[in-house]
């Protein structure tokens, strides 16, 4: 009998730690994903990635989550020269990695991208960690249904 309340307690607490993990640390008041939805249009570097990431991470859902993805997009699309940006941010918060690779989804154009694909091919030096993740996560958002 014991050894079944053991067992019980253990997974009750494997279940809570496990949702736990998945709920965010603060909640989304409503006049931050006012101003994480304002701040989504102002997102054109990987500075501003970051800083929003530290400010909003909490807001970023639904259609706030899907305008940084347009955001990363339009960065590893458009201004794919800015990489090496990114780099000491990343050094500084390592969070914003797994961020910067979350936002790389299949919300994304499918020509953005296989564009990302093709630029993470020609990897700046000393970030080929960061491309070959980069083009996985691309990867499979195009291969997502």
């Amino acid at each position: 009998m014991c050894i079944r309340k053991l067992a019980f307690l253990a997974l009750s607490l494997l279940a809570a730690g496990s949702a736990m993990a998945k709920t965010p640390a603060a909640a989304c008041a409503a006049s931050q994903a006012e101003a994480a939805d304002a701040a989504v249009d102002t997102l054109n570097s990987w500075a501003a990635i970051a800083t929003f990431r530290e400010k909003f991470r909490q807001c970023d859902d639904g259609s706030i989550a899907e305008g940084s993805s347009e955001a990363v997009a339009r960065l590893l699309v458009d201004h794919w020269d800015t990489l090496p940006e990114l780099s000491p941010l990343i050094a500084k918060t390592p969070a914003l990695r797994p961020f910067v690779l979350w936002h790389i989804n299949s919300t994304l154009d499918t020509g953005d991208l296989d564009k990302i694909k093709q630029n993470a091919a020609h990897c700046p030096n000393g970030m080929q960690s960061l491309c070959k993740s980069i083009a996985k996560a691309a990867s499979k958002a195009s291969s997502a249904p």
